[in-house]
């Protein structure tokens, strides 16, 4: 079973309820679809030597992806990503490189991380903290959408045990709020951040996290730090040192 097989037989299993309790409370339209998780080449994606899933926080525009549940079939809706190429990180819509915001943070770390492995055959997929519904932390739905989620679309564990990645990056900190999400969906605790070998800031601006190994097997290494558009006057940090603090402390 390739990965989008895997990652379909999940969805499955939940897009039935889901569907029906979204449009029960009237929630229709790209706003308020769930982010799902979809490889175009699954068999150059499927022999990588490392696979890598980054976290951002949730979708606040439908620019990263759109689909219409109600017309396409599920395996349609999962290909719907359209500003993250497997290979090569952020894209915009036109295909070039992601230069700005989040895309040019993202892809500042991927090429980081390529060039410490410049021998290896390394994919990425893009994934985020909250699942259901874009603009969710100013959304008047936020507490609808984050019991839907919770009690239709709880699958960020077995997104990860299905896709097996090696390494895991979260660019949601240090934000209360999605902290709360971060320790929610992988269900950890302040107590499982720890610092990392060789950054001399805090854990605040960067932490590695202990995760439990039988929940998440293929996980070797997994951090947490700043979101990309997170202005660097005002973290007093560059972007650039932190991903050269994380792919330093990764040994695979």
């Amino acid at each position: 079973m390739n990965t989008n097989e895997s990652l379909m037989q999940l969805y499955e299993t939940k897009w039935s309820d889901l569907c029906k309790a979204l449009d029960e409370n009237g929630l229709y339209g790209f706003e308020y679809s769930p982010l799902l998780l979809g490889v175009k080449d699954v068999e150059d994606f499927d022999s990588a030597d490392i696979k890598v899933m980054l976290f951002g926080q949730e979708m606040s525009s439908g620019d990263w992806y759109q689909y219409d549940r109600q017309n396409q079939p599920l395996s349609e809706c999962m290909m719907s990503i359209r500003t993250f190429d497997n290979k090569i990180g952020s894209i915009d819509l036109n295909g070039k490189r992601g230069t700005k915001s989040m895309g040019r943070g993202m892809n500042r770390f991927i090429d980081t991380f390529n060039a410490h492995y410049p021998d290896k055959k390394i994919r990425y997929v893009w994934n985020d903290v909250v699942k259901l519904g874009r603009n969710v932390k100013g959304s008047q739905q936020q507490m609808l959408l984050e019991q839907i989620e919770r009690e239709h679309f709880n699958v960020i564990q077995d997104e990860i045990n299905r896709i097996s990645p090696q390494v895991l990056v979260f660019f949601t900190g240090p934000d209360k709020y999605w902290e709360a999400k971060l320790q929610q969906i992988l269900g950890i605790a302040t107590s499982n951040y720890q610092p990392v070998a060789g950054w001399e800031g805090n854990t605040r601006q960067l932490a590695r996290l202990e995760l439990d190994k039988d929940k998440y097997p293929s996980v070797k290494h997994a951090f947490r730090t700043y979101h990309p558009s997170a202005r660097e006057s005002r973290i007093y940090v560059k972007h650039l040192d932190l991903y050269k603090a994380i792919v330093n402390d990764i040994i695979l």
